[in-house]
């Protein structure tokens, strides 16, 4: 039996505001939680199997599971949950058997309720009732809300774990034309996503009337300024017509957001920019940001990752290293040590730190929380990263609630080992790559490859050279950057969108980035966009390249495809020299489209080849890729600009590319030029009308798609067949041009981003 005091002991009192527990009077749930228990699992057990009668439910408290659906013999991954989510409920309620299967990704903890004893109390707990009844209408309009939930630019940064938490936490609400939602003057209260319908401003005047100042559509979310900043309200807000509002309670959307310390730190700061109590929103924006470097593996490398942390923080930020294992670094570096005392705690120092960044350590390893804690409460705008030693088993549970983020490195092959933690603070994923051992890609958002640098860490230890460490030009540098930029909420990812021999203008974009020091933390393409993708994530800019010295190859394998795209496939393979896709530093996302069912596949295992192939077949024209029940073909037709799949992985800046002018084809379309009119016939006529009529619409919906990205790169190249890979180092050097005349703006939209996520 679980009480209300043995959830605050466990830790798990967060429940009361993120999940449906907050939605119930204290009575109803100390009897809700007198009939739970708490379940653990491991990775691959099963929670639910499809078919079957409801038997239970289980509320997610620790981990991550997958639900997934057969079609047609072939199971498709539907969802991923967290904690948080409430698995289950509908089977009760409705009285159906389960129609999808929910398997352990992780290592989880939930609490289970019988079925019996969640039926009794949805019989006599109305407010349990009407929150699994909106909960199932959520979850059947979860597309719809979600695409509206990405409109705030900020909110995207909750991923998409965050934001479905956010709807498991909410209900639909509907106000009537002239019905007030919000009225000036009241303190706290709810968060409001407008779905449908419109809403009209009224600000207070100087004579004690109002006036309108906007209306605002579908999209909008409002009243969160006032629950950050715990004011009243400051303008009426009523229905210009009927309207339908997601709305989440206080409670539920703070919890959310302490949860993710960049967004955290980003929303305060943007209302400290609009002068909304500037000094109130700078002071909760401001603090040390504590964070903590975590394996439970020895000699995977965990101190050297931290100091290349801490020494790529400290380009623009004051960094105190605490180093867990500093007697055995200053024994390795040959330092001098100094003793000191720092928050009442005795510790010893680094008299002489490498790179300058201050690296202490507490004399008695038991007093770390002591002076971890006692350097937070003295605040000012250093951070301190926490580093325990390689062999240590599990972190100290008062270091993990100190923490701002845990990095947890692991190996790649360790599969099992994911920290039962997340929902504790904000946590990185950090993969210690392996030669042999693939990187699952679809574990979950917020993951950072380190490659296997034993020369850059050989060489600090030896030398105590710290520059080596954030060096961009090594992968132990590129690594130690890319956690930073997760840290802050900074990641870049760019979709590269489909559009044939037009995809030349993709390499114009990627060496443009790279001239002004735009990094690439995720990749996601479509098509050529999926063969340009493949190419730098195996190898860089000089890899991608090869494209355009092998332009002729391209024209010949174009023609062989519409056969079989082996060729193609064998081409890939060779260039990439047989790469995994979860082996890339940066992570690469194909997308495809599954004709059977109709939905989009990004590819997530195999052969950077087989990717390429399975985005690449265009339906038609090229054969599609089956893999088992499934045919995959061009993910174009439903994506073909992949930006929601890069924020998917975790990017927080969204570069999309969109080469598809508005009149795509050019003067010889299909065939080219040198079969001209000898070969046109009814049937090519046919299929060239239909190739033109597929192309403009996939122009349009790449727009659609391109969306939401925060920069749209659109070279609008016109003139140029489709198939014209025999003129790309023509399309490429027009698009270069192009290219380099809008990195100031890339680069200033980056800017704008970056000073938010400082948040300094």
């Amino acid at each position: 039996m679980i009480t209300l005091d043995a959830l605050h002991a466990e830790g798990l009192d967060w429940l009361l505001d993120s999940s449906f527990l907050g939605k119930l009077a204290p009575a109803d749930q100390a009897a809700l939680l007198a009939d739970a228990t708490l379940q653990d699992f491991v990775v691959g057990a099963v929670l639910i199997e499809p078919g079957r009668a409801g038997r239970s439910v289980d509320l997610v408290v620790a981990g991550q599971a997958t639900v997934s659906r057969d079609d047609d013999g072939a199971e498709h991954v539907i969802a991923r949950v967290g904690p948080g989510h409430l698995l289950g409920e509908r089977a009760l309620r409705q009285g159906q058997t389960t129609y999808a299967r929910v398997v352990a990704s992780s290592p989880m903890r939930t609490l289970r309720i019988p079925g019996e004893r969640f039926r009794e109390h949805l019989r006599t707990v109305a407010a349990l009732a009407r929150y699994v009844d909106d909960l199932i209408v959520l979850r059947d309009r979860q597309t719809e809300l979600l695409s509206l939930l990405l409109r705030e630019p900020v909110l995207r940064s909750l991923g998409r774990d965050g934001l479905e938490r956010l709807l498991q936490s909410g209900e639909i609400v509907r106000f009537s034309t002239g019905e007030r939602v919000v009225e000036a003057g009241d303190r706290g209260g709810d968060v409001f996503l407008l779905v449908k319908g419109r809403v009209g401003v009224f600000a207070p005047t100087a004579g004690g009337g109002r006036e309108r100042v906007a209306t605002e559509g579908p999209g909008w979310l409002f009243g969160h300024a006032s629950v950050l900043l715990d004011v009243p309200r400051t303008a009426d807000i009523e229905a210009a017509e009927a309207c339908e509002l997601l709305r989440v309670s206080d409670r539920a959307f703070m919890d959310l957001i302490a949860r993710n310390p960049p967004l955290y730190r980003r929303l305060y700061q943007q209302l400290a920019s609009l002068d909304l109590r500037a000094q109130e929103a700078r002071s909760r924006s401001r603090g040390p940001m504590v964070v903590v470097v975590w394996s439970g593996h020895a000699g995977i490398g965990t101190t050297t990752l931290a100091h290349g942390v801490a020494h790529a923080l400290a380009i623009e930020r004051r960094v105190l290293l605490v180093d867990l294992a500093g007697a055995r670094t200053a024994e390795r570096l040959g330092a001098t040590v100094a003793d000191d005392t720092v928050a009442g705690v005795a510790i010893q120092r680094l008299a002489s730190p490498p790179g300058g960044v201050p690296v202490i350590w507490p004399v008695d390893r038991g007093d770390a929380v002591a002076l971890v804690e006692g350097l937070a409460a003295l605040g000012g705008s250093g951070e301190c990263l926490v580093v325990s030693p390689d062999d240590a088993r599990s972190p100290e549970p008062g270091l993990v609630a100190a923490a701002e983020s845990l990095i947890h490195l692991r190996w790649a092959r360790d599969t099992s080992s994911t920290l039962a933690l997340s929902n504790l603070g904000f946590r990185i994923d950090a993969v210690r790559l392996e030669d042999g051992h693939e990187l699952p890609l679809a574990t979950h958002r917020d993951a950072v490859r380190i490659p296997e640098d034993r020369v850059t860490g050989a060489r600090f230890w030896r030398t105590g050279d710290a520059a080596a460490l954030i060096d961009h030009a090594t992968p132990m540098g590129r690594a130690a950057h890319r956690l930073v930029r997760v840290l802050t909420g900074r990641t870049v990812g760019v979709a590269l969108g489909g559009g044939g021999a037009l995809g030349f203008a993709h390499l114009a974009l990627l060496q443009a980035l790279e001239e002004g020091g735009v990094p690439v933390d995720y990749l996601a393409g479509v098509s050529f966009g999926a063969v340009v993708g493949a190419l730098y994530a195996a190898g860089g800019l000089p890899l991608a390249r090869e494209l355009l010295a092998r332009r002729g190859t391209l024209r010949l394998l174009s023609g062989l495809s519409t056969l079989s795209l082996d060729p193609l496939t064998l081409w890939i393979r060779r260039l990439t020299h047989g790469r995994t896709l979860g082996t890339t530093e940066i992570p690469f996302f194909p997308v495809a489209l599954d004709v059977v069912n109709g939905e989009e596949v990004v590819i997530t295992r195999g052969t950077l080849a087989d990717g390429v192939r399975a985005s690449s077949s265009f339906p038609g024209i090229f054969p599609a890729t089956r893999r088992g029940v499934a045919r995959l073909v061009d993910g174009g037709i439903i994506n073909n600009v992949p930006a929601s799949v890069v924020w998917d992985a975790g990017a927080d800046f969204i570069i999309a590319s969109n080469i598809i002018p508005r009149h795509p084809v050019g003067r010889d379309p299909v065939l080219g030029r040198d079969l001209g009119s000898r070969l046109r016939s009814a049937t090519t006529a046919r299929l060239d009308d239909l190739l033109r009529s597929v192309f403009l619409l996939m122009s349009q919906t790449g727009r659609d798609r391109a969306t939401l990205a925060d920069h749209v790169f659109d070279p609008d190249i016109e003139g140029f067949n489709l198939y014209d890979f025999h003129r790309g180092d023509v399309i490429y050097q027009r698009a270069l041009e192009r290219a380099r005349a809008a990195l100031p703006d890339i680069k200033a939209d980056l800017e704008a981003d970056r000073a938010m996520g400082l948040a300094r």
